[in-house]
């Protein structure tokens, strides 16, 4: 009998939420950090930056985040999460998982 402790190989959980590490630029700075999404009936066919689109807030949750100088690419800052007002960001994107083919 197995221990219910026990990790087997090969189960995953779905948890309804992709994470995916999101770029954004805010003036200055490059922002980087994981973001997450919801997931809908689609999700294995979804690109990266199909999530992107699809988000609707005024405001992205992003957890493990590193900030950088844009000018310097300078890391000036970690931190556990901001929330980036989607209103100021310059540009976005969703770096592609890796082993997705982002030209599908």
């Amino acid at each position: 009998m197995a221990d219910n402790d026990t990790v087997r190989e090969g189960l995953s959980f779905d948890t309804g939420f992709k994470e995916l590490e999101v770029v954004a630029f805010l003036g200055e700075f490059k922002i980087i950090g994981m973001a997450h999404f919801g997931v809908g009936h689609r999700s294995s066919s979804r690109r990266s930056s199909d999530y992107l689109r699809q988000f609707s807030d005024s405001r992205l949750t992003l957890s493990k985040v590193r900030i950088y100088s844009k000018a310097t690419q300078e890391l000036l800052e970690t931190t556990s999460f901001v929330i980036v007002n989607m209103d100021k960001v310059d540009f976005i994107y969703a770096r592609e998982e890796e082993g997705s083919d982002a030209s599908t």
